[in-house]
């Protein structure tokens, strides 16, 4: 009998090591993907990057099918100094034929939006995608513990001391009430815009 549970055991152990893998890698990658490319659109939302101006919609086209489907509006931006006019600026999103944004454009003439709503939207996300890659981080932590348990233990009592547990723990508290307070006042912001 004891020869029979071994193999299981052996087998069961590497399918939770590749499990803790795959789930380690993806949010890994994905807390990096998502807090880059948030920090990204953030230096348009706070004004840091881009010409400043005003963006009047003419006209949105929406493409693509199913959860590919997105829509983009074009219009008239004008910078805020006077100086930059481009008939055929561009904004993701949906919003009413004439309606006035300000916003920041880029060199390429995509258009952001700015202000509280967007900045507080970004931020959230930040938060949420650290969260993210330190769980991804945890996980592949874990996978190597279980695929190596004599060296995984000791590299674990000395990454997981009580000080880097209660760092890592403060951290992760201060981020969710990060996640919550910048989501709300987003989405305040969000139903405040036209």
């Amino acid at each position: 009998m004891r020869a029979d549970s071994t193999p299981k055991s052996l087998l069961g152990h590497v399918w939770l090591v590749l499990a803790m893998l795959f789930i380690g890698v993806l949010f890994s990658a994905l807390g990096v993907g998502g807090a880059v490319s948030l920090t990204d659109g953030l230096k348009y939302s706070i004004r840091a990057s881009g010409t400043p101006g005003l963006l009047k919609i003419y006209a949105c086209t929406t493409s693509g099918t199913g959860k590919q489907r997105h829509t983009d509006c074009f219009g008239a931006f004008h910078s805020d100094d006077h100086r930059v006019v481009d008939q055929s600026a561009s904004i993701g999103g949906s919003y009413k034929q004439g309606t006035v944004l300000p916003v920041q454009r880029d060199a390429r003439g995509d258009c952001y939006t700015v202000g509280v709503a967007p900045t507080a939207g970004r931020l959230a996300g930040i938060c949420a995608c650290v969260v993210g890659l330190i769980a991804g981080l945890g996980a592949l932590c874990g996978a190597f513990s279980t695929a190596m348990p004599r060296l995984g233990s000791r590299i674990g009592a000395a990454l997981w001391s009580p000080g880097a547990a209660r760092i890592v723990g403060r951290l992760c508290k201060a981020l969710g009430i990060g996640f919550a307070v910048f989501g709300v006042v987003g989405m305040i912001g969000w139903l405040a815009m036209p």
